[in-house]
């Protein structure tokens, strides 16, 4: 009797989940798309003013050094030694990777690869880059909570703070487990995942890395306000962005609605959030009495620029990567008369 293929069955799940983010994304796309005005759309996209959309390139440029300045902080404290052009350039890398692939774990595997065989400490580097995560999403969840609450009559649907809740809970309680090693031992226990050998080295050490960053002193500090400077710049971006198609909106509606946004396209249901992007911005643009079309615009807008800016991390890949020319031969290698 044959025994079904673990690697053939998984390779399958992956693609029956990729053909539904698909399918929700398609969904999405043509429900808000449907009865737009696309000559209005389009009107916006061709007045675009080149030198926000330039501005806007620098601004997510000055995000990505951040984040490697924040993955260097958490490197540093668990005794990884990786300067920050080799950080910035993987991040920039793992951010073109992130767009061109169907899920954003691929940006982060490329990291986890390129870090760890510099420093030879592959469980030490996908520490880091899973506490970097956790850290932006934490920041985000804390605005998407701190906006809405002091602009709370500014937005008549206050259901839209329970994404934030959410997420902003279920990170406390990671971090909180996280710092609990007993708690997470027994889990382990209890699931039989301790009996597997590699799985009892990879959590032991993993859980070293996080010990670590708690023992730094001052790096929960650093790292938070690096995340919430992320973010917050995220949030001028759009400001940005929008302003350059003619969008004269309170900067502050957009306090209150990008990290909600920005945790709705994260939800892993379509690919790279299409849909859930658009959808978002037609839902807080009709909050404020805005029509479609000026929400899809910008969702359009942003789309288009974040492609432009992640294919620079495509340039550095290829540049990386490159195959060098052979060696010029010396004079021990030429052949004789």
């Amino acid at each position: 009797m044959l025994r079904p293929d673990p690697e053939r069955t998984m390779s399958g799940k992956r693609r029956v989940i990729l053909a539904l983010k698909f399918a929700v994304s398609a969904a999405l796309i043509v429900l808000l798309y449907r009865r737009v005005d696309f000559a209005r759309i389009g009107s916006m996209l061709l007045d675009v003013r080149i030198a926000l959309l330039g501005l806007f390139f620098l601004l997510l440029f000055a995000n990505t050094l951040i984040s490697a300045v924040k993955w260097k902080l958490f490197l540093r404290a668990d005794g990884v030694a990786i300067g920050l052009v080799p950080l910035l350039a993987s991040y920039l890398v793992g951010t073109f990777f992130n767009v061109f692939l169907p899920s954003n774990i691929g940006g982060d595997a490329y990291r986890i690869y390129d870090i760890a065989r510099r420093s030879a400490k592959p469980v030490h580097t996908a520490a880091s880059v899973f506490a970097d995560r956790l850290s932006g999403f934490a920041a985000l969840a804390a605005l998407g909570l701190l906006f809405p609450a002091l602009g709370y009559g500014l937005v008549s649907d206050h259901r839209l703070m329970l994404l934030p809740l959410i997420t902003f809970t279920l990170i406390a309680a990671v971090i909180v487990s996280l710092y609990r090693r007993p708690f997470l031992e027994k889990v382990l226990a209890w699931v039989r995942a301790d009996r597997i050998a590699w799985v009892q080295r990879f959590t032991g050490r993993f859980l070293d890395s996080i010990a670590q960053y708690r023992k730094a002193p001052g790096i929960v500090w650093r790292v938070m306000g690096c995340s919430f400077l992320f973010q917050f710049t995220v949030i001028v971006c759009v400001f940005v962005l929008a302003r350059a198609i003619g969008l004269a909106i309170p900067f502050f509606y957009f306090c209150i609605f990008v990290p909600v946004i920005c945790l709705m396209e994260a939800i892993p249901l379509s690919i790279y959030g299409l849909g859930l992007r658009d959808a978002g911005y037609v839902l807080f643009f009709s909050q404020i009495g805005r029509p479609p079309e000026e929400a899809l615009s910008l969702a359009v807008l942003y789309v288009a620029a974040s492609l432009v800016y992640a294919s620079s991390g495509g340039v550095v890949f290829a540049l990386r990567f490159r195959p060098r020319p052979p060696a010029a031969p010396g004079p021990a290698d030429k052949e004789g008369p």
